[in-house]
């Protein structure tokens, strides 16, 4: 994929302020080659991060298409957000940030799209929850089954943007607490509410599931 010859038009996002780690001098070195113009640089960076982000987006989405166009438009933002990247955090935390907004906004419109078709199915339409089966799936995923994840992503589709996100970036990708509100600006005590509230609806829509196929 080309990250830069693009004509899609893509807004800059504001750049973090204060997370946790500052980029590493391997990280400044690489940008600073970026912005002398080493397109070398630049694919080097998209290459050590490329596998990280698709699976993040994957995690929350559940659709491999869907997740690497969102890897792709979060590679579009960091090169044109490059002039103002002052290094206050890591580039994969910056990454995560962005990518989890896009799914965030994502989300939002695709529960406002099947709110408006909801009595217009069909039996030929595709099914949400089929084919998620991730070649590249860490140990971890690999140790559930493909009923349980589709089970994991059917009852996900229940959540908020944001409560999936947190949910994802607690359980799936191990950030601590601290770190998701900085990724998500959000405050760490509305961090906790979202994952509460994310946990007990993905257990209550396990107990539903497992009810009516029994």
């Amino acid at each position: 994929m080309d990250y830069r010859n693009t004509a899609a038009v893509i807004e800059v996002d504001e750049v973090p302020e204060q997370l946790s780690e500052p980029m590493t001098d391997s990280e400044s070195l690489l940008l600073e080659r970026i912005r002398q113009g080493d397109e070398g640089a630049f694919t080097q960076l998209v290459s050590g991060h490329l596998s990280s982000v698709v699976n993040l987006a994957y995690r929350m989405l559940g659709d491999r298409q869907e997740a690497e166009d969102l890897a792709q438009e979060a590679f579009l933002r960091l090169h044109r957000s490059l002039p103002s990247f002052r290094g206050d955090c890591r580039i994969k935390t910056w990454l995560y940030k962005v990518v989890s907004r896009l799914v965030i906004d994502h989300i939002r419109r695709e529960q406002v799209r099947r709110r408006i078709f909801f009595f217009r199915k069909h039996e030929d339409d595709p099914d949400p929850v089929a084919n998620f089966a991730d070649p590249s799936a860490s140990p971890s995923d690999q140790l559930l089954g493909q009923e349980t994840r589709q089970k994991l992503f059917k009852a996900m589709e229940k959540l908020s943007g944001r409560q999936r996100a947190v949910f994802v970036l607690r359980h799936q990708e191990g950030l601590p607490l601290k770190e998701i509100a900085q990724v998500l600006h959000l405050k760490e005590g509305t961090v906790k509410a979202h994952l509460h509230r994310a946990v007990q609806c993905i257990r209550q829509e396990f107990t539903d599931q497992e009810e009516v196929t029994s």
